[in-house]
């Protein structure tokens, strides 16, 4: 790959993604491997956070969205950068929410890559219009009461937009409207409506967030729905139908607010390790923002390796302290020409029941863990388990590890091989990430291991990192990971009692219950 800048004899390809509105599980399979597989991404305001965080590292990530009028570029310099990415021999995945033809000014960006001589495709996505009527239960057609469907655009956002002939389309009687980006004039919209001759108390709906855990339905006749979107302070990203089949919402309406509805939570678990939780918080109807504050990469030392190996036929213990841990050492026992059955002697430890569901995905039981998953209990456990006089173990570790349970089980007498597998490092968040953050702090912050807490304050600075953290509900996996919170200052308001990601969850849900419910 060239430098940033630098011209390459071979030209990549852009490619023009929809990512489909609200849930990520939206985006088409041939999206989400491109995104996997892309250089670079350009991505807009709408597109999932989970999407995009989950990108491998070496994607370069480039912010370009648009809300509510405000441009963090101009159409044409978002054209000119994909030009620039694939002149540079990088396969590009231009992401947009919704599909890249709809309102999402694909056409133009299709237009100015086949003049300046790039290859692109075209990849379709679920548009707004479609996952507003399949999570609210609003038809688009049915024949009972439409027989057509009209899209508009309600944002007139320039001299060179053509405008909607909003009387022309009152006329049509029969069927479904359907306008994007229609909250800013919506007054404006509905009176050119009534003006032209349509039913002033026909059914019409404002859908705030469709298809999220967010989702909020405003619905009302359509002289009374502006009211109604100013009183109960409605916001984009919003879409306006207007037809008898709203009517049919009562009846076929399927998707339910969570108990985590409408709250923002920060997940900052590494890329590869988020989408776990993020499908657990989206089940309750939270919205996750997986901004992962580290980065766990494979270390391979061969010195540790080979001490290992000679205790490889012992009695001994073999101790794992991570899920990562876990993972990694299984990826080097396999690399080194082994498999499962040189552990036949082991007797195996796992500091929690996360650890140990990852053990067990590859056939491997835990012999011992303890109640409170933190290294020092695990520890004292293994001391109290029986005589480790002349017995070997083995640490399976990462780089940032503390070395309290190598001294416990040698002062008890064993001898103890430290293997680490993986190396923990801070992640680097795109400035866009940082602002949204630190001007919108999250309703609720998620951290499941110390390192996690450690590079949040890295990333945001300590004093920020505290401020934030104050303004939003602070949830920790275990006391470990509570006791690093704490000493930079960041209060935990709630600590799961089972330390797994199923336990953090399920303290976030009765937190919410507990300080919602009327006294």
């Amino acid at each position: 790959m060239t430098t940033d800048g630098e011209m390459s004899e071979k030209i990549g390809t852009v490619y023009l993604v929809g990512a489909g509105p609200g849930d990520p599980g939206l985006i088409t399979l041939r999206g989400y491997e491109l995104l996997q597989s892309c250089d670079a991404v350009v991505y807009d305001d709408l597109a999932a956070y989970e999407l995009v965080a989950a990108t491998p590292p070496h994607v370069e990530r480039y912010y370009v969205g648009k809300r509510a009028g405000k441009h963090s570029r101009l159409q044409n310099e978002t054209s000119k950068m994909l030009v620039m990415l694939v002149k540079r021999g990088l396969n590009v995945v231009r992401l947009k929410g919704g599909d890249p033809l709809v309102f999402a000014r694909g056409g133009e960006e299709a237009t100015y890559l086949k003049q300046a001589g790039v290859p692109y495709e075209i990849i379709p996505g679920v548009t707004a219009m479609t996952a507003v009527a399949a999570g609210t239960g609003i038809p688009l057609t049915d024949r009972r009461e439409s027989a057509w469907v009209l899209m508009a655009t309600g944002h007139e956002a320039t001299s060179a937009s053509l405008p909607v002939p909003w009387e022309e389309i009152a006329r049509l009687k029969g069927g479904t409207v359907a306008i994007y980006m229609g909250v800013g004039r919506l007054s404006v919209i509905v009176e050119k409506l009534i003006a032209g001759g349509a039913d002033p108390d026909i059914s019409a709906a404002v859908v705030v967030n469709a298809y999220t855990g967010a989702q909020r339905i405003v619905r009302a006749n359509l002289h009374k729905l502006p009211e109604q979107c100013i009183e109960q302070k409605v916001e984009s990203p919003a879409l306006v139908i207007i037809g008898n089949v709203v009517d049919l919402m009562e009846k076929l309406s399927w998707m339910t607010a969570g108990t985590l509805a409408g709250k923002r939570i920060l997940v900052t678990r590494p890329r590869e390790e988020a989408s776990e939780i993020c499908r657990k918080l989206r089940f309750h109807g939270g919205e996750p923002i997986p901004l992962p504050t580290i980065e766990i990469i494979p270390e391979v030392n061969r010195s540790d390796w080979e001490q290992v190996e000679r205790i490889f036929g012992e009695k001994s213990w073999i101790i794992f302290t991570s899920k990562s841990g876990v993972t990694h050492f299984f990826d080097g026992l396999f690399m080194r020409g082994y498999d499962i059955r040189a552990l036949g002697e082991f007797k195996v430890a796992a500091i929690g029941p996360g650890t140990a569901d990852r053990l067990m995905q590859f056939g491997l039981k835990a012999d011992l863990m303890p109640e409170i998953s933190t290294v020092a209990e695990l520890a004292s456990k293994m001391v109290k388990a029986g005589d480790l006089i002349g017995k070997s173990g083995i640490r399976v570790r990462g780089n940032l590890s503390d070395d309290i349970l190598e001294k416990t089980m040698e002062n008890a007498g064993a001898r103890v091989c430290p293997l680490t597998v993986y190396r923990t490092r801070t992640a680097d968040w795109e400035p866009h990430w940082l602002k949204v953050v630190k001007e919108s702090p999250p309703d609720y912050i998620t951290f499941t291991s110390g390192s996690t807490v450690e590079g949040f304050v890295s990333i945001i600075g300590k004093e920020a990192a505290v401020d934030i953290a104050a303004n939003s509900t602070v949830v920790s996996i275990g006391p470990s990971t509570t006791e690093v919170a704490e000493s930079f200052g960041i209060k935990v308001d709630v600590e799961a009692v089972e330390h797994t990601l199923d336990g953090l969850v399920e303290a976030m849900v009765k937190y919410v219950i507990s300080t919602t419910q009327p006294a």
